[in-house]
């Protein structure tokens, strides 16, 4: 069996605690808020990174770091928490490794990626996506209880979390096949993440490797723990940096809170520019057509309350104005009106009339006002009307919205019982060009800005986080890439080089 080049390992520490388990979310809280901010800058970080293998057949050094670290971190985190339940001791917050802690991620000497890979990465992983959500939870269940439904994960992992924890509550105890189990899918997850990230192009296999070390493992050193190298992707020609870590993390951490506001000036900037191209000449904004149909004499929307519209629309001659239209299947005269409220219920009160609560994919919903099912008085003749519209077939109003409480009325012309028809809205607004590409061209200055502080933090962790290569395929410490004179043929197994110690990022 053929050694994957990341590899990811554990120790479970004996005995645990029965207890702790049910309180682990709440002591995570500080790492999950640390590490949704490291995996925004994973995800643009990696991005770059593809760009950068895409042109130049390189992984850059400080990228490679950074996300590695990221691998590392949430593997320590998952290991105590949630994903394995595998020991007690509260994870250190560091992106560098940690050689005293239980949960431990290597990645053998990667060869340089093919160009070709960021195009296709993502494509090929598909299948180990699909497989990987199903045992980690992707999958749900839903549970249906009457109206309500409650949905739930369900999953290898879900499961076998609950199952462990019950059996620590209860017995002491964790069983170890269960163990090995969730060992093996967050080996697989790890092993896909890492592949899509490109810090090993070798396409993960699809096995379940379950155990605490990788089963193919030969132990070469002290740790039983092959040495870690990452020195092919990009040849080293610095020391890793050992300065202050407060700028990079204050660039990291401003660049994931701009990008928030940037993406929501881009999606409201584009959104108010689709809007603007759907206005006519006039400068009305239509909605869909919708189907109102009713047995009684009159359909209404009722209880419309406008409120500042003087305020809004003074001074503005291309604001306020609002267009309906109703389009007869039968080519029946109809009548288009909008009234005062207390006017539309004096002339329908013991009417039986529907009156539109809500409109969804097209169909409405009514209520049905009590009364009796007769025609009502030529709506055409009253006199109460603010705007109304008569035709044969189709009818439509305009009226210039001012405050008031209002309700609409569609009716047959003659007032007759039966009332069926397509209908439009539409309200005029104003020339959006200039405010929609204003807050979309600020949402892309915003992005960049956010995009550019990411990765100004990200290479910064990166490089204080930067091991020496060593090993046995580096040709020795700082030596700047592999060794040319090809494998050993005899001599002690290499060891592992001394290890910095964790540096924190805050």
């Amino acid at each position: 069996m053929n050694r994957y080049p990341l590899r990811v390992e554990a120790r479970r520490d004996e005995p645990l605690s029965r207890w702790l388990w049910l309180v682990k979310w709440l002591l995570l809280i500080p790492h999950y808020i640390v590490l949704a901010v490291l995996w925004v800058g994973f995800v643009v970080l990696t991005l770059v990174a593809y760009v950068a293998v895409l042109f130049t057949g390189r992984y850059p050094r400080a990228i490679y770091a950074y996300n590695l670290g990221v691998l590392r971190w949430t593997w320590r985190v998952n290991y105590y928490g949630y994903h394995a339940l595998g020991t007690d001791r509260y994870p250190p917050f560091t992106l560098a490794e940690a050689p005293d802690y239980p949960a431990r991620l290597y990645v053998d000497d990667p060869p340089r990626p093919p160009r070709w890979l960021p195009l296709v990465a993502w494509l090929f992983a598909i299948p180990h996506i699909l497989l990987v959500g199903a045992l980690t939870g992707a999958a749900t269940w839903q549970i249906h209880s009457g109206s309500d439904t409650t949905t739930v994960p369900l999953g290898v992992v879900t499961v076998g979390v609950v199952v462990a924890g019950i059996s620590l509550l209860c017995t002491g105890r964790y069983p170890r096949g269960l163990y090995h189990l969730l060992l093996g899918v967050a080996r697989w997850n790890l092993r896909v993440t890492a592949y899509l990230a490109l810090l090993t192009p070798r396409y993960p296999p699809f096995r379940l490797d379950q155990g605490e070390t990788e089963p193919d493992d030969e132990p070469t050193g002290p740790s039983g723990v092959a040495a870690e190298s990452v020195s092919a992707y990009l040849p080293r020609d610095s020391v890793p940096h050992r300065g202050s870590v407060a700028g990079p993390v204050i660039a990291l951490i401003a660049g994931v809170l701009l990008l928030a506001p940037g993406a929501g000036l881009c999606i409201g900037g584009g959104a108010l520019l689709t809007l603007d191209s759907g206005r006519d000449a006039a400068g009305y904004l239509a909605s869909p057509a919708f189907t109102l149909q009713s047995p009684t004499a009159a359909i209404t929307a009722e209880d419309i309350t406008l409120e500042g519209s003087e305020r809004w629309t003074r001074g503005f001659s291309d604001v306020g104005g609002v267009r309906m239209s109703a389009t007869s299947p039968t080519d029946i005269p109809l009548f288009i009106g909008i009234a005062p409220q207390s006017a539309v219920d004096a002339w329908l009160g013991g009417t039986a009339h529907d009156s539109v609560r809500s409109v969804t994919s097209g169909a409405a919903r009514y209520t049905r006002a009590t009364g009796e099912a007769r025609a009502v008085s030529n709506p055409a003749a009253q006199t109460f009307w603010v705007a109304s519209g008569t035709g044969v077939g189709s009818a439509s109003l305009t009226w210039q919205a001012a405050d008031g409480n209002y309700a609409v009325v569609l009716a047959r012309a003659d007032g007759s019982v039966g009332v069926a028809a397509d209908v439009r809205v539409a309200t005029q607004v104003p020339d959006l060009t200039g405010l929609g590409a204003g807050l979309l061209t600020a949402g892309v200055i915003v992005g960049l800005l956010a995009v550019f502080l990411i990765v100004i933090g990200g290479l910064g962790l990166g490089r204080r986080h930067d091991q020496p290569p060593t090993g046995p395929n580096t040709g020795g410490p700082n030596t700047g890439g592999p060794s040319t004179e090809g494998p050993s043929t005899g001599g002690p197994s290499p060891q592992r080089a001394p290890t910095s110690p964790p540096i924190s990022v805050a």
